[in-house]
């Protein structure tokens, strides 16, 4: 009797031993389901709500200096957008100095092996992936751009690149949000071929420090014609255009048949003054931009570049919507020393900053364009900050990603009111 209980207790703890490893086994499948659903076919990482570029390369470390070969695959939710594996080459964006060095989210310099169109984008074989490390709501850059952008309409010469966000990996691990863009070159900007002449079309760009009162050739680079078309035209007429800002008298610099405005498109400047001022756009005004021309006899124009100090913030830095650059500006830039002096330009810049607060650029609209950004990247934000925290870079830097999203959302009307008064004492 007691060997027939004996067996009948074993039967029941084998029974109940089956049953936990039933319900166990049970257990980590429906929690490997909950984790793929929410972690990884939803998580906005994987999810092709954010387009994701793959990129591939041996173990070769990438530098900025050299391009190494590299394979570039991007995948969308929209079929027509998808670009299979093809050949390329890769280095990372920037000098490799400063600020550039010590942050440890890089940006990419990506050559394909052929033109493609990437998500709606121009046809072009040579791509830009900015890490936005230093923006960290990751809006003010892109913001940046496409404001810039809206002047096209009544100002042609306002082109930035276009850009989308995606989702990087890098060898099959993630890398974090990324703007891929296309790249300021001749096909932005519509330029004609290269001439071997001084009337050429051209884009120089300022590295700096440059003040435009002397001529550094150091500071400068000519981006077209390209280096290997063998036609080196920058030397010549920077020299010229330099002495002239710096050297001319008033009534020269200010003649109507010759003066500053037969040189350079007379909008273009207006606006290129406002919408920086505006901005905030600080570490700018002696590097940080191109100056463009197509042949000759047109004109030259300005483009802002490097929005990394715009509206208000820079990294975990925050400054005041009521900063008043203009000493800075006149202090760092002859050119616009000079037109900032002159009572007209100030005057034309009033009508022409009214005109755009009475149009595009409302704070209705602005807020509009910056609340579009957002809600694209809503979802992404919390993982990429908190992938790239600050902390990780400087300890006195909280991740506190609302505060800055926050105080970017209000500094932009504080600032609108800033410049309307700004701009009305004129």
């Amino acid at each position: 009797m007691e060997n027939r209980i004996n067996f009948k207790n074993k039967s029941r703890n084998k029974r109940y031993k089956k049953e936990l490893i039933i319900f166990f086994l049970i257990g980590i499948i429906l929690a490997s389901a909950i984790f793929y659903y929410y972690f990884i076919k939803y998580s906005p990482v994987y999810s092709l709500d954010y387009p994701q570029v793959n990129l591939t390369f041996e173990d070769e470390e990438v530098n900025y200096d050299d391009f190494i070969d590299c394979s570039f695959q991007l995948k969308s939710k929209v079929a027509s957008e998808n670009v299979d594996s093809i050949d390329g080459s890769i280095k990372i964006r920037g000098s490799g100095t400063g600020w550039n060095r010590i942050v440890p989210k890089k940006g990419y310099r990506v050559e394909l092996s052929k033109s493609v169109s990437l998500l709606g984008m121009r046809e072009d074989d040579d791509w830009l992936l900015m890490g936005i490390y230093s923006d960290y709501p990751r809006m003010r850059i892109k913001m940046s751009m496409e404001l810039w952008n809206t002047l096209n309409p009544t100002n042609p010469t306002a082109i930035l690149p276009e850009s989308e966000y995606v989702n990087v990996f890098i060898n099959g691990e993630y890398e974090g949000l990324f703007l891929l863009c296309e790249r300021n070159d001749r096909r932005l900007y519509g330029l004609d071929e290269p001439q071997n002449s001084l009337d050429s079309s051209l884009i120089f760009q300022a590295r700096g420090p440059i003040f435009l009162r002397n001529y550094e050739p150091i500071r400068w680079e000519q981006d077209w014609p390209n280096e290997y078309e063998g036609i080196s035209i920058m030397d010549e007429i920077l020299s010229q255009m330099i002495k002239f800002i710096a050297n001319s008298s008033d009534e020269e610099f200010f003649n109507t048949n010759h003066g500053i405005y037969s040189k350079f498109n007379k909008l273009n400047l207006i606006d290129f003054y406002i919408y920086n001022f505006f901005i905030l756009h600080k570490d700018f005004w002696n590097c940080n931009y191109f100056i463009v021309r197509n042949t000759n006899p047109s004109n030259y124009f300005l483009v802002p570049w490097d929005f990394d100090k715009s509206f208000g913030q820079f990294a975990w830095h925050m400054y005041d919507s009521d900063d008043n650059q203009e000493n800075v500006i006149r202090e760092d830039n002859e050119l616009f020393n000079r037109l900032i002096g002159n009572s007209e330009f100030m005057a034309d810049c009033k009508e022409r900053w009214f005109e755009l607060r009475n149009s595009i650029w409302t704070e209705e609209k602005v807020l509009d364009m910056v609340y579009e950004i957002y809600n694209e990247i809503i979802d992404i934000l919390p993982i990429e900050t908190e992938k790239w925290n600050p902390s990780k870079l400087s300890q006195e830097w909280e991740n506190d990603l609302d505060h800055y999203v926050n105080f970017f959302i209000e500094w932009i009307p504080e600032r609108l009111d800033f410049c309307d008064s700004y701009f009305d004492d004129f």
